[in-house]
């Protein structure tokens, strides 16, 4: 008898998630539902093990895993919309929450795959060279917005039919359409949902930089619910065409490299939308800026295979993942909204400030605006990637692979060398 308990308690102890004294808010979660290539297989076997032990009280839930899945990409995975006026409407293709074992909170979750393929620190550049636009914190933040982003169109005044110009396109023939992220000739921010910093000269010149660190650009903040319409101001994307008709396939290119150079062109034309133009398609956001969510508990769990424990390197480094976020968001949404990553739910003890923008700071270029903040360190990478790298997330490989030497392209930066994927993606 005593020998079959034994059994049983450390079966339970396997497949539950378990409270590790020095990470006690992240859940480690141990589940061998990887056996199918399809999105969210895993993330919803490991959510209903972890609400058997957390309250459900979670927002987001954000997965990582100690081993590389069969579906290897990383994803955002909207659960329940509760929004009108961002394009979602009738879209849920991961809900219901019950699936999950919410009983209705839980709005959305990511998928991160690997812990092993991340750096060390969060606010190093990623170095997969498809990412490389991107570091961890971003990425993350990337994937986790996907709840929101990026379908916004905009109608202006005498158009007939919505404008996407915004968003970038993808695919060829029937197939193609406009993705969700940002165009890449879109002045985002720059956002975490692609698009670039791109500065108008004022001379008929604009200038894309790298380097600056991505959050959530103006009308992210929208479309979250965390600015009202009227201070979102104008926004612009530039296209070779001076009629706007001609501009609505727009880049599908990811964020260039953080290490290249600024990038200046000419020959192209500015086309300015305001937010009556976002609000004539797309109608107004609801619930209001006034009633919008500003705060969000986000769970952080780290899934095993089962009798596999994380080693303490994958925890650590999920750690400063998890408390970064927390401090990165506060600044990235300019002190507008706030997250909890406690398992406890419980922040009240911490406060909500800005990260130190001084750190990582690369003064190898010059910038035009002395206001805009640039990481500090910028992380050691082989050469410059100066091309744009097609949109949509990859598969990664497997963390062991990644040593390998990945070639590199001094050529200046150019749009003409872009390959659309050829498939349509939704994110």
């Amino acid at each position: 008898m005593k020998k079959i308990f034994f059994v049983v308690f450390v079966m339970f102890c396997l497949l539950s998630p378990l409270k590790g004294n020095e990470y006690p808010h992240i859940a480690i979660v141990h589940t061998d539902a990887d056996h199918m290539m399809m999105m969210s297989v895993t993330e919803k076997a490991a959510a209903n093990i972890f609400y058997q032990m957390y309250p459900d009280i979670f927002d987001f839930l954000i997965f990582y895993t100690t081993f590389t899945p069969m579906l290897n990409m990383q994803q955002g995975l909207p659960v329940t919309y509760t929004v009108e006026g961002i394009n979602r409407e009738g879209f849920n293709p991961y809900g219901p929450a019950s699936a999950w074992g919410s009983g209705g909170k839980l709005l959305g979750a990511a998928k991160m795959c690997h812990i092993d393929q991340y750096p060390e620190f969060p606010d190093d550049q990623m170095p997969q060279i498809m990412l490389r636009g991107l570091t961890s914190i971003e990425l993350l933040a990337h994937e986790m917005a996907h709840y929101w982003h990026a379908a916004m169109n905009f109608r202006k005044e005498g158009m007939t039919e919505d404008h996407t110009g915004l968003r970038g396109w993808e695919g060829s023939e029937e197939n193609a359409g406009p993705n969700q992220h940002w165009n890449s000739d879109f002045a985002s921010g720059p956002s975490v949902m692609y698009g670039h910093d791109i500065v108008d000269n004022e001379n008929g010149t604009f200038t894309y930089y790298y380097n600056t660190p991505r959050k959530f650009g103006p009308l992210d903040q929208y479309v979250m619910g965390f600015i009202p319409p009227e201070e979102m101001g104008e926004i612009f994307f530039l296209c070779g065409s001076s009629n706007i008709e001609n501009c609505r396939e727009g880049s599908a290119g990811m964020p260039g490299a953080k290490n290249n150079n600024p990038w200046t062109r000419d020959n192209w034309h500015k086309h300015v939308v305001t937010i009556d133009d976002i609000v004539r398609a797309m109608g107004e956001r609801k619930p209001h800026y006034n009633e919008a969510q500003k705060h969000f508990n986000i769970g952080f769990v780290i899934v095993n295979k089962p009798g596999v424990m994380p080693f303490p390197q994958q925890l650590e480094k999920l750690e400063r993942i998890r408390v970064r976020f927390q401090e990165w968001w506060y600044w990235a949404t300019d002190g507008r909204s706030t997250i909890c990553t406690r398992l406890d739910g419980d922040c009240s003890d911490e406060n909500q400030e800005e990260p130190d923008e001084t750190e990582y700071v690369d003064d190898h270029y010059e910038y035009p605006d002395e206001s805009i903040v640039i990481p500090d360190d910028d992380p050691a990478v082989e050469e410059p990637d100066d091309k744009e790298i097609p949109d949509e997330h990859v598969e990664v490989d497997d963390p062991k692979d990644d040593k390998a030497e990945e070639e590199t392209d001094d050529q200046p930066y150019s749009y003409d060398d872009e390959v659309g994927c050829s498939c349509r993606l939704i994110f």
